[in-house]
């Protein structure tokens, strides 16, 4: 009977991971890792958020709610939706990894991280991390209630918006304190 339990629950886990990219069944367990997230989720997301208001762009720098056909505002709906789902899950890890390669052919450019930089400048304050991640998850939730209203004023703002919490963590994270590259990329707002 206890062999029958086992291979259930066994059954079940791999269903489990099965249904599951390997990151979510990561953060199901409290466990995020940073360059998954950022690839599988969060950059993916931000730039096609990114490109449809570019699209959408009027002449005076707004987006054109002409512009932005059903298509639009259901993409647009869902790539905020997406955003505000990964960037909660790394707000809400318990464990936070630094992963992936070193940037370029094995090696680190000149005032970026390394991999082992970016874990201790995360490991010194984790809680500073998942501030940053919620203010991301909250302003896809300002995009995501602005593309569900379709107002295109807000929505283009909130859009534009969501480059200040990933320009301050990769200020904060990616690049070496104190390079010329951080000082080059200091958010605006």
């Amino acid at each position: 009977m206890r062999l029958l339990q086992t291979l259930a629950i066994l059954a079940s886990a791999g269903t489990l991971a099965a249904c599951l990219s390997s990151n979510e069944l990561r953060a199901q367990l409290g466990v995020i890792e940073t360059r998954d997230t950022m690839v599988e989720g969060i950059n993916s997301a931000a730039v096609a958020i990114w490109d449809i208001a570019h699209e959408a762009q009027g002449e005076d720098g707004e987006l054109d709610p002409v512009r932005m056909t059903d298509d639009k505002w259901e993409q647009l709906r869902d790539e905020a939706k997406e955003l505000q789902t990964w960037s909660q899950m790394m707000a809400e890890a318990d464990v936070i990894h630094a992963t992936g390669p070193n940037v370029a052919g094995n090696q680190v450019p000149e005032g970026v991280a390394s991999r082992a930089e970016i874990q201790a400048m995360i490991d010194a304050n984790p809680d500073l991390f998942r501030e940053k991640a919620r203010d991301l998850n909250e302003r896809a939730g300002l995009l995501l209630a602005a593309a569900r209203a379709r107002d295109a004023a807000a929505a283009g703002h909130r859009a534009a918006e969501i480059d200040v919490p990933c320009q301050g963590c990769h200020t904060r994270y990616w690049y070496k304190q104190g390079s010329p590259q951080v000082e080059d990329r200091r958010p605006s707002g």
